[in-house]
């Protein structure tokens, strides 16, 4: 079976059905600049009552009186952070926001707080670069940029981490919303969803991370949703229980589109899985994962396979066609 050569993170310690993140033993190849995403989401602006802060990393200051007015703004968004009750709207200025400009990682969204920066470019140049130790319930010690409590919103940023092992934003058992974002130079992924995490995550943009775009562990759910999956390992690594439904996103120019174990089930409605190296859909050997192909999801010129199972469950896809591969072989079980 070819399935993916993988450097296999597993937490020691970890609860059962936590997920083993793959990070392909490949150099990622180089692609064409990442395709235009036509998002068509409603945009978000403040509301007529919201408190905004503004933070600008080259001219602000943090100083209890400054970030009132775009005129005087903060500096950082770690002060921001500290002055923000629930329902502020941070506004980021263009820029680059890291330790460097005085953040300290990792930047904890809180409750109700939103992180806005320019919708229009998906945050090219509002960038959120850096990382720092971060304990998880789930997965121990971690490498994170950002971490979203309940109900907090990113929009119209760039978020990366390039530290060993580094994840840009990482989602436990909240539900954030985050859309209009794009998430590059991660070492390991951009978006680590875990615990029973119910996010919605639309039109963004994931591309060039070292091991997955997005990764979905332990009991996750919500709503992935008209994203761009381009040039990385894995585009989506799905695990554990996790449960997320996967609608209208292009998957295209990675590895593997998408990869599936353990005993995930995840719901695929509408993507675009089309151009990657070697399989569209990739699911592990051995693992119970069911996967829900019920509605025309369309691939085109995988390397390998469309659909390539290696688990226990046969896939039945609705709507469409595929070339697929059944190749349950339990001796080689991971």
């Amino acid at each position: 079976m070819n399935f993916p050569t993988i450097i296999r993170f597993c937490q020691a310690g970890a609860i059962a059905g936590s997920l083993c993140i793959g990070m392909a033993n490949f150099p990622t190849q180089a692609q064409p600049n990442p395709v235009q995403h036509q998002a068509s989401i409603s945009r978000v602006k403040a509301l007529p009552s919201q408190q905004i802060i503004y933070v600008n990393s080259a001219t602000g200051i943090d100083a209890a009186t400054a970030g009132k007015d775009p005129s005087i703004p903060l500096r950082t968004i770690t002060f921001a952070l500290r002055q923000a009750p629930s329902g502020t709207l941070i506004q980021l200025a263009a820029g680059t926001y890291s330790a460097h400009s005085g953040e300290v990682f990792p930047l904890k969204l809180k409750s109700g707080v939103t992180l806005k920066g320019d919708v229009a470019t998906n945050g090219q140049n509002v960038v959120i670069n850096g990382g720092g130790r971060y304990l998880s319930r789930t997965f121990a010690r971690q490498n994170v940029a950002v971490v979203a409590e309940k109900d907090s919103t990113i929009i119209g940023v760039t978020i990366g981490n390039s530290n060993l092992r580094g994840t840009g934003l990482w989602i436990e058992s909240t539900n954030p919303t985050v859309k209009y974002s794009t998430f590059t130079n991660n070492h390991r992924e951009g978006i680590f969803v875990t615990g029973t995490a119910t996010p919605k995550i639309a039109a963004n943009v994931f591309v060039k991370n070292g091991g997955n775009g997005m990764s979905l562990a332990n009991e996750a759910q919500g709503e992935i949703r008209n994203n761009l999956f381009q040039d990385t390992g894995f585009g989506l690594a799905i695990g554990g229980t996790a449960a997320p439904i996967v609608v209208e996103n292009k998957i295209i120019h990675n590895r593997d589109g998408i990869f599936v174990s353990q005993e995930a089930r995840p719901v695929l409605r509408n993507n675009a899985i089309e151009n990657n190296q070697r399989d569209g859909i990739a699911i592990a050997a051995c693992s119970l994962a069911q996967i829900d192909l019920a509605s025309s999801n369309t691939f085109n010129n995988n390397g390998q396979y469309d659909i390539h199972n290696g688990g226990a469950n046969p896939i039945v896809l609705v709507g469409g066609t595929a070339k697929t591969a059944q190749e349950t072989q339990k001796n080689q079980c991971y």
